[in-house]
């Protein structure tokens, strides 16, 4: 899960995301931002390793968003890609 925002958020959003994440029960988790901050707008992604039941999973961070009290904006602006180790 990826999305944009401007960098002067990030000090807000942080301890949002992180208590979406703490929500989800999951150690795992994680939280990582891109290096480069292009005209000011930060990349963040949120890690889900080893998620056993995918179409689960997607139906509880669905649920942790909606009631998250992440900014309308950022949680219309959230995008999924899914990896797997080769």
């Amino acid at each position: 899960m990826y999305y944009k925002l401007p960098v002067a958020e990030l000090p807000a959003v942080l301890p949002r995301v992180r208590a979406l994440q703490a929500s989800l029960g999951l150690a795992a988790a994680g939280l990582q931002t891109r290096v480069d901050t292009p005209d000011g707008i930060a990349t963040v992604m949120e890690t889900y390793p080893d998620i056993a039941d995918a179409a689960r999973f997607a139906q509880a961070l669905e649920a942790a968003v909606a009631a998250s009290d992440l900014p309308a904006a950022l949680r219309a602006g959230r995008r999924t890609e899914r990896f797997r180790s080769l």
